[in-house]
């Protein structure tokens, strides 16, 4: 069969305007069996440009390498968040480890160097981060995540359960030392023939140690698709008062997120999964270590 493929995608969404993205991909590089991917993803807050080659079999063992390089750029300004642009360029190396039939631990160590741009509206801990560290820093980031996956499909599930774990570490000698975690577990229930209910919990923490202060750029933020719905993209958690009275978010080293959402099929489709319709219930909020948890936002 063919083994190579090209994708190209186009979107829209409140918060990033038109998004645009295209994919490259050979699964089987020179009859070797290896994988070789580009990737460019664009919109009004993210562009990024990532290479990666994967070899699935480097042991007899199923343990695989690969190697990953990109360019990314993120400008927050069209987004409820508190003013500054980033710009990295990474480039690192991962194994992954098959412990069961469904479970597999990745590790990473990567060299990544972020230049952040702060503007005359930035929040003053955004600036106080740049006089610090100059506006260029460059971290060696040590990165370990477990999974298990035991959803009867990975794009129209019913039934089954998903977890993941993942750490990452900026790491001695690097510039930036800080640590953070997140856990997700999800849980799909079958009703009847053709429904489903989807529930789902993360929860995220993040801190500097080594008497480094955490990134603002790395703070966690909710809101908005892919966390809590009904809500603008990254608005919720603590905030700031802009000279003009307006507010945005600065996002926080704590988060929880939780969902559940109810999956039937659109009348007249049978049994086709292709298409589902849903109604949801997100809560959750982000906030900062010396800050108590404030009560969550929800939205129907």
């Amino acid at each position: 069969r063919q083994t190579g493929n090209l994708t190209l995608g186009v979107g829209f969404s409140s918060s990033d305007s038109v998004v645009l993205s295209a994919a490259v991909a050979q699964q089987n590089l020179f009859g070797t069996g290896n994988a070789l991917t580009f990737r460019i993803n664009t919109s009004s807050t993210d562009r990024t440009y990532a290479l990666s080659y994967t070899n699935p079999y480097s042991t007899v063992d199923g343990v695989s390498r690969g190697f990953d390089a990109y360019v990314r750029t993120y400008d927050a300004d069209s987004l409820d968040v508190a003013r500054y642009k980033t710009e990295s360029v990474g480039l690192g190396v991962r194994y992954g480890i098959p412990i069961a039939e469904d479970d597999r631990i990745n590790f990473g160590l990567a060299i990544d160097k972020t230049k952040v741009t702060t503007f005359s509206d930035s929040p003053v801990q955004y600036k106080d981060f740049v006089s610090s560290f100059c506006n260029e820093a460059t971290s060696l980031l040590a990165t370990a995540s477990w999974a298990r996956d035991s959803r009867d499909s990975f794009l129209y599930p019913r039934k089954g359960m998903y977890q993941r774990a993942f750490i990452e570490a900026a790491i001695p000698p690097a510039e930036i030392r800080y640590v953070k975690a997140s856990y997700q577990h999800q849980y799909w229930i079958p009703l009847g023939q053709v429904s489903a209910i989807m529930l789902n919990g993360e929860a995220g923490w993040a801190h500097g140690y080594g008497g480094k202060p955490m990134p603002f750029y790395k703070n966690f933020h909710a809101g908005g698709i892919g966390s809590v719905r009904g809500f603008k993209q990254s608005s919720l958690g603590p905030q700031i008062t802009n000279t003009d009275g307006t507010q945005d978010t600065i996002g926080g080293n704590r988060r929880l997120i939780a969902n559940a959402e109810y999956y039937f099929p659109l009348p007249g489709s049978g049994r086709d999964r292709s298409f589902r319709l849903s109604t949801f219930f997100d809560a959750g909020q982000v906030w900062r270590s010396e800050e108590h948890t404030s009560e969550l936002q929800s939205r129907q």
